[in-house]
């Protein structure tokens, strides 16, 4: 957040816990040079902002272990299905800056318990009925999955900048001068976490962070430039060059859970790129420019059912249904709003922008039908100004010729520079979310406006998709460079006022000052980017990762390709369900209705199995001789065992997992049928011995894969269960891990033909 003109912002800020454990009080991240700081209170039923006098009032925990924490941000609160959990970040590094903006990446982040929930734990046997210590149980699976993300390093904010929007966005926002452009907040990643806080009032806003997921970076260019007769003496040379990737909030999740469109027409893995050009010295040279792009899934209802095959087979929902075609004629219009709204100078200039669809999938085999649904989506919406480009890489590309990705260049690049890129000329305002906040000393001037965007997507819009944006931001750069520097020439334009580079390179010298150790520079930071970025979708950095680095494949990439392959395949299948249930929490798309289902299920069943232990550590004699570490170990093999023993067979009945439709008057369950094993009952139990036989395998399975051993146990177990489904004849639907909070998945595959 700006600070106000009598207050300055502190790097850290003491958290405290209340006197009666129940709450927390946060001292102000801003510090007034007058004196009389609020502080914010957050307990189970609400947060206030109170003064110091009523803050002290409530008494401060100054025991021996009292609960003081220095934090740099509120990422916000979390509901879980017992209690609420308070999320902060405790550090924090300099990934990027804007001009005088800095842009910080959170290291490090904590997740403290609001009210009793913490003492649950101590009487958990005692006086707690099942259905509560199985929320108990419960939450603290799910609380691992959420400090996974909170602690992933993909966290990124700006305490004066609104890091949720472009630089357009947030300028056609604050000005009010925005005559058809959309802004929302899908990029405000920490929405549904900081909504308490928001909801506290315009106090409370010194504590709010607009937080964006994916990656931000800053490197410098020392360029060579050439100048015109006349230019002006020590034009300046030296540039830095901002990255920043949002990831869309909406239908946010992991790789086969989330595919294509949603109901509402949002899409998948869907990440807003925006390369940011100024001066280094941005105090004498003002200018800056920004080209923005933006990746997604295919924007159709589609969908791969796991099953454990290492590629699973394609449903694709035909666009003749209607909630299919509504969903991609949303996602097309939605695509205008945000992007094609305005003319390329305000009030005038031509209107040329477009959105290019570029389609990088193979249009025959495996992928072909995903292409042809693609193709046949942008002609039936029917709007010049929406284009569609089909180039399939695997085709153009075979053998590592991937200088023929000039070819795509080379058919875009009119419809690339005539979308244009930002210009501006002044400093980058800070964001006005705190009434006071701090004027800029030059107001930041509209030169003109990015009118148009390529979508890039190709399979799991990662690697190939990542390859063909860091292409497509190098080919701009020149025009950045050169419409924000002094004493370049103006760019050639026709008639009609459109840049006329079909006519020659208007920026070649530009391009050609850009030496080698350059390029490899952006293109490593454009590879970091696509790392983050695969990293949140698919569990692994990105594949080709060699490719956009280096611009050819090499031994070494081949190798780490394989193993990352390898990773993807084992946690697709094995851990991104529970991943899932942390995303669905994270942003608000858990439904009551599922997380009732999974604790009158799963969730009491735990209950009595920490009721009932077969071995516990310091109890009895075994528990006292036995180390810890291997009562850890045997007691769920145990209790997993004895479910299945105490099993009847005339009460076995297969699984079938509950797919929920809801309707603005009732919530009714029906049933997926490609889901129903005979091997597990409705709560995951094991009903037949080649069901207990995967149990027990799974009970051991890595819920990450970050270190050798972890990726040699994760594919031994893998190994394993392929070849047990294989050898008995168990369908691989029923052996996966599925998102248990998530009603879309299985509405979604109930369409999928």
């Amino acid at each position: 957040m700006p600070a106000a003109p009598d207050s300055v912002s502190r790097d850290m800020f003491r958290l405290y816990r209340t006197r009666d454990g129940q709450s927390y009080i946060l001292e102000s991240p801003l510090k007034s040079k007058k004196g009389g700081e609020n502080m914010l209170l957050i307990s189970q039923d609400a947060v206030q902002v109170k003064t110091l006098a009523q803050a002290a009032a409530l008494g401060l925990d100054d025991g021996p272990s009292a609960s003081q924490v220095d934090i740099c941000g509120v990422v916000g609160i979390i509901d879980m299905l017992l209690g609420k959990y308070l999320i902060v970040a405790t550090a924090r590094t300099l990934a990027a800056t804007l001009q005088a903006h800095k842009i910080w990446r959170v290291t490090a982040a904590s997740i403290l318990p609001i009210g009793p929930a913490s003492q649950l734990l101590l009487a958990r046997k005692k006086g707690v009925d099942d259905r509560t210590l199985g929320k108990y149980t419960l939450d603290q699976e799910l609380l691992q999955s959420i400090n996974e993300i909170a602690n992933s390093g993909h966290l990124y904010y700006s305490t004066t900048y609104d890091l949720t929007h472009s630089i357009q966005h947030n300028y056609l926002r604050t000005s009010r001068k925005a005559s058809q452009t959309v802004i929302d907040d899908r990029f405000f990643f920490t929405k549904h976490l900081a909504q308490p806080v928001l909801n506290a009032g315009e106090a409370a806003a010194p504590w709010v962070l607009n937080m964006i997921c994916g990656f931000a970076g800053t490197i410098d260019l020392s360029i060579a430039l050439p100048h015109e007769a006349g230019a002006m003496e020590g034009a300046p040379k030296s540039y830095k060059l901002t990255l920043i990737s949002r990831l869309n909030r909406r239908r946010v999740g992991m790789r086969y859970v989330r595919r294509g469109l949603d109901f509402d027409g949002n899409t998948a893995n869907n990440v807003e790129m925006e390369q940011i050009v100024y001066h280094e010295d941005y105090h004498r040279c003002k200018k800056l420019s920004a080209f923005v792009q933006i990746r997604g899934s295919v924007p159709s209802v589609w969908g791969q059912d796991l099953n454990m095959n290492y590629k699973p087979d394609l449903l694709v929902a035909s666009i003749d249904k209607p909630a299919v075609w509504n969903s991609c004629k949303k996602h097309y219009d939605d695509l205008k709003n945000q992007y094609i709204g305005e003319n390329a100078v305000e009030g005038s200039g031509p209107d040329i922008g477009k959105v290019i669809c570029v389609n990088l999938l193979d249009v025959s085999g495996f992928e072909g039908r995903l292409t042809k649904v693609y193709e046949d989506s942008v002609r039936r919406f029917r709007d010049d100004k929406v284009s569609y480009e089909e180039f399939p890489v695997n085709k153009w590309c075979k053998g590592g010729k991937f200088q023929n990705m000039e070819i795509l260049v080379d058919r875009v690049r009119d419809r690339l520079v005539n979308s244009g890129w930002l210009i501006a000329d002044g400093d980058v305002p800070a964001s006005s979310l705190v009434a006071g906040g701090a004027k800029t000393s030059t107001p930041l001037t509209i030169l003109k406006l990015q009118t148009g965007l390529a979508r890039v997507s190709c399979l799991d819009s990662l690697d190939r998709t990542n390859l063909t944006c860091s292409i497509f931001a190098r080919y701009m750069l020149p025009y950045q460079l050169q419409t924000i520097t002094p004493g370049l020439g103006p760019l050639p334009a026709s008639t009609n006022g459109v840049i006329a580079s079909d006519l020659r390179d208007p920026v070649a010298s530009v391009r050609a000052a850009l030496t080698p150790a350059l390029v490899r520079t952006i293109t490593n930071m454009w590879a970091d980017s696509g790392d983050a970025v695969s990293l949140l979708y698919a569990g692994t950095g990105a594949l080709k990762a060699d490719v956009t680095r280096t611009g050819k494949k090499t031994i070494r990439g081949s190798l780490t390709d394989g193993i990352n392959s390898l990773t993807r395949y084992y946690l697709n299948n094995f851990v991104d369900g529970r991943r899932q249930d942390a995303y669905d929490l994270w942003t608000g798309k858990a439904v009551a209705s599922q997380i009732n289902h999974l604790v009158e299920t799963e969730g009491v069943k735990r209950a009595q199995r920490v009721r009932k232990p077969y071995l516990e550590s310091g109890s009895g004699i075994i528990g006292r001789i036995v180390p810890s570490f291997v009562i850890n170990t045997i007691e769920p093999l145990l209790q997993t065992a004895t479910e299945y023993a105490r099993a009847s067979p005339r009460t076995i009945r297969p699984t079938v997992e509950p797919q929920v439709h809801e309707t603005a008057r009732r919530v009714e369950t029906t049933t997926v049928t490609r889901w129903v094993s005979p091997h597990f009952d409705s709560e995951g139990s094991p009903n037949s011995i080649p069901g207990l036989l995967i149990s027990a395998a799974k009970l051991y399975a890595p819920t990450q894969v970050t270190s050798a051993i972890e990726f040699v146990i994760a594919l031994a177990l893998f190994a394993y269960l392929l070849v047990l489904t294989r050898i008995l004849g168990i369908q691989g639907h029923s052996v996966v891990n599925r998102p248990r909070l998530s009603v879309e998945y299985r509405n979604i595959f109930d369409l999928l033909d």
